[in-house]
């Protein structure tokens, strides 16, 4: 009796995660440049998030080539920093030194540029 119980509650249980497979839909990574820019410029006062920082940094944007070139920037100086080149990380609340803040602050201007050129969509 009880390997019946257990056995029609292991079967509930993988119905459920078909189900779920099925009706659920993988996690996307789409980031705007409107949240990029609000990170880099979190970033450049000292209160951005590093997790954020990373996950933007490390993972590739495919659904818009312009902010995929900015987020190349970024690596690039990511890596810098950690090779100890020009850039080296700060201390404190700081990601870089000055000279990193300073390309990332010459970073955020460029994609503040690309959203200005962006085109406005009003629907009515």
């Amino acid at each position: 009796m009880d390997f019946i119980v257990v056995f029609i509650i292991c079967l509930f249980f993988l119905l459920l995660l078909v189900i779920a497979m099925l009706f659920g839909r993988p996690p996307v990574y789409r980031p705007t440049r409107m949240n990029a820019c609000h990170l880099i410029s979190d970033l450049c006062d000292g209160k951005g998030n590093a997790d954020q920082w990373v996950v933007f940094v490390g993972v590739t944007i495919l659904h818009d080539p312009a902010l995929e070139c900015i987020r190349l920037q970024c690596y690039e100086l990511e890596l810098q920093a950690e090779e100890h080149r020009d850039v080296s990380f700060g201390s404190g609340c700081y990601r870089y030194n000055d000279e990193g803040m300073q390309r990332l602050s010459l970073i955020g201007l460029a994609l503040k540029e690309l959203i200005d050129q962006e085109p406005t969509y009003r629907s009515f």
